[in-house]
């Protein structure tokens, strides 16, 4: 998979999505789950009076079937804007990243159980102090996930990539503890986890 001159992804299905401003400088990957059904249902809901301009440039259904929106030189309303979301001296994410949609439920336990036959996630998220449920990731939507994140990273020689918790601590939880970003991380040539800089 590659990322072609026109800023999409090759052999990936397109549903365009309208709107956003160029991005000239991409510099995070955000990863994010939809907190709802499926990868359809969620760009049917963005195009909604009710969804507030929330897009994101590329969906990945449960079963690895990837979705893009919107070309990767357009903003989305995936991460926040000024003073809803930053990163290492970067404020207003929405501005300068790129973001990649996991069809999950989260820790919705009633819509996860709707949606995946896998067993729910017993974890705590790093941002909160008790343990609770959340819907699993199943391996094709991972492994899909990784290779888009790859393309891109090598494509746009991105600075980071994140969970929407790590820019929006105090707004967002996902993509939560089942989500594995170390092993994402890793695959994409970065570190451990996600570190803000002091």
């Amino acid at each position: 998979m590659t990322v072609t001159p026109d800023h999409w992804l090759t052999g990936v299905r397109r549903d365009f999505l309208a709107g956003g401003s160029e991005m000239k400088v991409r510099r995070f990957l955000v990863i994010h789950f939809t907190s709802g059904a499926s990868a359809q249902s969620s760009i049917n809901f963005w195009r909604t009076v009710e969804a507030k301009g929330a897009s994101a440039h590329i969906v990945i259904d449960r079963d690895g079937t990837p979705i893009q929106c919107r070309p990767t030189n357009f903003t989305c309303g995936h991460a926040g804007g000024p003073g809803k979301s930053s990163w290492n001296g970067f404020d207003g994410l929405n501005s300068c990243s790129i973001g990649i949609e996991l069809a999950n439920a989260g820790d919705d336990v009633a819509l996860a159980n709707r949606w995946t036959k896998l067993p729910l996630v017993k974890a705590r998220h790093k941002f909160e102090r008790s343990t609770k449920s959340w819907e699993a990731f199943p391996e094709a939507q991972v492994l899909k996930c990784i290779e888009i994140a790859r393309a891109l990273v090598e494509r746009y020689h991105l600075d980071d990539i994140v969970g929407h918790e790590d820019v929006s601590p105090n707004r967002k939880n996902d993509p939560g503890p089942a989500f594995p970003m170390q092993r994402l991380r890793e695959a994409c040539g970065f570190k451990g986890l996600p570190i803000q800089a002091p």
